[in-house]
């Protein structure tokens, strides 16, 4: 399965048809999940770019080592882990707090607003949550810059989720129980494709925005996925004239 052309109308009516459960389906859908990053922004704004030198910087600094064996050890708590807080918490204790804290105070003028977006997300009928691997901190400062503040009923968080980050199927269901939704009647968006296996065996649709960050594809079998598209907007509003 590969992503496809929006420009292409036959294209995407045809793919629509392949991969959607059924479009028809989605007027019984209830809530609707978001991941944050490189999900409710194009992901050509690279901010995991700053997020991932922070990582190294702490690492760094943690350990009084050069920034290249600062990097190497980040990659394999990364590798072994799923993020490289869980494996700094494993295997050396530390708090989370002032980590996520250091990490995430980069430069968020590169976002912009995507005012079809927010169109799209005022007219969505049902709940809109978001679950991220970050804090819900960084996601409100993100939120605001996208023009996004207030649009979601609530944020499911690295905190929340006890520090296991996605895909770990725990932290989903923690977060069905924290925002008391009905898995079935569930849409989650994610542009990681492995993340959305959990959510996929938990009975939610699945919808996937494939980018070039080589860790969106980190599941080539796309077993699991119901639809690809590369831009969330046109998504969402193909889905809201097909609901109106």
């Amino acid at each position: 399965m590969k992503p496809f052309n929006l420009t292409n109308p036959q294209s995407d009516k045809k793919l629509m048809k392949k991969t959607i459960r059924k479009l028809s389906d989605m007027k019984n859908i209830k809530y609707w999940i978001f991941d944050l990053d490189n999900t409710l922004y194009p992901y050509q704004a690279d901010l995991f770019s700053q997020v991932d030198k922070k990582m190294g910087l702490f690492i760094q600094e943690m350990f009084n080592v050069s920034f290249e064996e600062a990097r190497r050890r980040q990659k394999s708590f990364f590798k072994t882990y799923g993020t490289t807080l869980r494996g700094l918490m494993t295997e050396h204790g530390i708090q989370p707090y002032d980590y996520l804290k250091f990490v995430h105070d980069i430069d968020f003028s590169v976002l912009e607003i995507d005012e079809t977006l927010v169109a799209a997300l005022d007219r969505l009928p049902g709940e809109k949550f978001i679950y991220t691997n970050a804090s819900t901190d960084y996601a409100k400062v993100v939120l605001s810059h996208i023009g996004l503040s207030g649009k979601f009923k609530d944020i499911f968080d690295i905190h929340d989720a006890n520090f296991l980050p996605k895909p770990d199927i725990r932290s989903y269901h923690k977060m069905i129980d924290k925002f008391s939704i009905d898995p079935k009647a569930s849409v989650m968006v994610e542009d990681i494709a492995g993340n959305l296996n959990p959510a996929a065996e938990l009975g939610m649709t699945t919808v996937w925005l494939p980018s070039d960050d080589q860790r969106s594809d980190n599941d080539r079998t796309h077993k699991n996925i119901d639809y690809i598209t590369e831009s969330l907007p046109q998504w969402l509003t193909r889905v809201l004239s097909e609901l109106d």
